[in-house]
């Protein structure tokens, strides 16, 4: 590589030069990694397009037993987590009323979520 620049420039090198070698593997660079995405993207076009045809065609049987899947699903966590706090407290169900349910994120490690469970149980 270093002949090639020899051959071009001779033994020294002009800051113009340096520039427009910069300049120029720069834009080869760019111009290779805007042909990869290209790329990329066509081969995700090619993959998804078989998967669009066949969601479409079942579209209409699917959704709405998703939904009520989603809705039983949401009723049958509800009634899980009734019934457990019904046990703990030794109560029927009927006395139990949920007015919100949220999920927690986890705010400490496992032992110091180890030692609260520890803590609430008799």
């Amino acid at each position: 590589m270093q002949g090639l620049y020899l051959a071009m420039y001779g033994d020294k090198v002009e800051l113009g030069q340096a520039l427009f070698i910069s300049i120029f593997a720069m834009a080869v660079v760019f111009l290779v990694l805007l042909i990869i995405s290209y790329l990329i993207d066509f081969t995700a076009l090619c993959l998804k397009g078989n998967k669009t045809k066949k969601k479409t065609e079942n579209a209409t049987e699917v959704k709405p037993d998703v939904q009520v899947a989603r809705k039983s699903s949401d009723d049958s966590l509800v009634v899980v987590i009734a019934a457990a706090i019904a046990s703990y407290l030794g109560t029927s169900v009927d006395n139990v009323k949920i007015t919100k349910i949220r999920r927690i994120t986890q705010t400490g490690t496992a032992w110091s979520e180890r030692g609260l469970l520890s803590q609430i149980k008799p």
